[in-house]
């Protein structure tokens, strides 16, 4: 009898950050889970690169092209004539023979990709982490050249056609069902995880070598406050710069450490550091490597996450993992609980209070202990998310293969 077989698909590069770090933790657990339930698992990637950064971690991936008659077919499915074409016609776009002939019974997206919209043949589950283009309209980033438009699109279709969608919040979930009418028992809730470099790099017994190996590499001394993040205007750089300023007027010197590829704001970032008398305080570190991600956290005297887009971060979690105290938008108290220092993402004073705050020690002592006890209540949320997700697929395993298994 023929076996179920998820075709699993990792689009992502591991430049964007959280969305990839993301990924890994879910196919690694998906992996795990499938070999007790004798169901296939087969990880495609359309990025060459990521094939190598797989095999480190023991996971086999193939590399899925996509040709230009599959970018063709993309852009016509944007139109909405092309769907009656393509039902009159029977037209399978390569990207989903590819899928057919490797045996695929399901597509499982780990991004709300917009290669569902081809899928003609092959049912599918997608990862939806946030509606931010909804939320904050006002980004360049969220709007620009049709952006909106074309997320509009993909969401309508991965939200109401999706045999599962995968969300990291409640809050998502909510929106997704007022927005796009989106059935919410075909969803289900799975919390972000940390990275698995970060988590396995905090477990290793040389930590202290490891680490002075990183912070000598940068140039860098412990004690700085830390923000992981690719540099788009939503990810708000600019106002713990202005707090940084704010406190430099008191006299309380800080030194922020960024790292993240250039989405087109890093040389705003780098005036606006040299307008206030910063350049000495602010390091720019550009990508840097996952493995080193875990020292660099350990290091910092705290995360500093300002971002416009939630309603969930990664950050915030790896941080919580290592014992660095966490700085976060109030917008996001949801996700953060009582582990995390609030401030308000539109007011730089309000975060140079909360960096003050960061410094104390039974606060710092304090955030230690609540982070631990919220990464084990998402743990927990997490076991449940994967539960839920578990049932749908044994039940979308029966439909497509009835009998008693």
């Amino acid at each position: 009898m023929r076996q179920f077989h998820v075709g699993v698909v990792l689009e992502l590069p591991l430049e964007v950050g959280g969305g990839f770090q993301q990924g890994l933790s879910d196919i690694t657990w998906l992996r795990g889970w499938a070999k007790t339930a004798d169901i296939g698992v087969t990880v495609f990637t359309t990025q060459p690169n990521n094939i190598a950064i797989l095999a480190e971690l023991g996971i086999e991936a193939k590399l899925l092209r996509i040709g230009w008659f599959d970018r063709l077919f993309l852009f016509l499915k944007y139109c909405g004539w092309f769907d009656l074409l393509q039902y009159a016609l029977r037209l399978c776009p390569p990207f989903e023979k590819r899928l057919i002939r490797e045996h695929v019974d399901i597509v499982y997206f780990l991004t709300t990709s917009n290669w569902q919209l081809v899928l003609y043949k092959l049912p599918f589950i997608v990862t939806i982490f946030d509606g931010c283009h909804r939320d904050s309209p006002e980004f360049d980033e969220a709007r620009e050249f049709a952006e909106f438009e074309r997320r509009e699109i993909v969401f309508r279709s991965a939200s109401t056609k999706a045999a599962l969608v995968v969300a990291n919040a409640e809050e998502v979930i909510d929106a997704l069902c007022r927005r796009y009418a989106m059935e919410q028992d075909r969803a289900v809730c799975i919390p972000f995880s940390p990275s698995p470099y970060v988590t396995r790099s905090s477990e290793a017994g040389e930590q202290t070598d490891a680490d002075g190996a990183i912070l000598r590499k940068y140039g860098l001394e412990p004690g700085y406050l830390f923000y992981p993040a690719q540099f788009w205007s939503h990810k708000n750089h600019a106002t713990i710069l202005l707090a940084m300023s704010l406190l430099q007027k008191h006299g309380v010197q800080t030194t922020l450490v960024l790292c993240g590829s250039d989405r087109g704001s890093r040389s705003a970032i780098e005036a606006l550091a040299a307008q206030l008398g910063l350049g000495d305080r602010v390091r720019i570190l550009g990508f840097v490597p996952s493995i080193e991600l875990g020292p660099l956290y350990r290091n910092a005297a705290a995360l500093v996450m300002a971002s416009y887009f939630g309603p969930t971060n990664l950050p915030p979690l790896e941080a919580w993992s290592v014992g660095t105290p966490v700085i976060y938008p109030e917008a996001f108290k949801a996700q953060a609980g009582d582990a995390a220092i609030l401030f308000d993402y539109d007011n730089p004073a309000s975060l140079a209070e909360a960096i003050v705050k960061a410094s104390l020690p039974e606060e710092r002592a304090r955030l230690a202990t609540a982070g631990k006890e919220r990464l084990e209540y998402f743990a927990r949320q997490i076991d449940d998310g994967h539960r839920e997700f578990a049932q749908h697929l044994l039940r979308l395993r029966y439909r497509r293969y009835p009998r008693i298994y």
